[in-house]
């Protein structure tokens, strides 16, 4: 399955002018669609978010919102 640029930056929790930047130079394998965007295979993705030493983004857990004393920016 494949990753979009803008999901790609989400993930490696960067700009998304930087990863067009990366794409661009050839830092970053990507497949220009015929609409425009990039498509970005989940290897390479894999790679570039190792690049970045970030860890993938967190999920809350459904759970969490249902705890009485949830408050909006607990660390989540």
């Amino acid at each position: 399955m494949a990753t979009t640029a803008g999901k790609l930056s989400r993930i490696a929790g960067v700009s998304s002018a930087a990863i067009s930047y990366r794409i661009r130079t050839g830092s970053i394998r990507a497949e220009r669609q015929a609409d425009g965007s990039y498509q970005i295979d989940d290897d390479e993705v894999e790679r570039v978010v190792a690049s970045y030493g970030r860890a993938p983004e967190r999920k809350m857990p459904p759970a969490y919102f249902g705890h009485l004393f949830w408050q909006p920016g607990d660390g989540w």
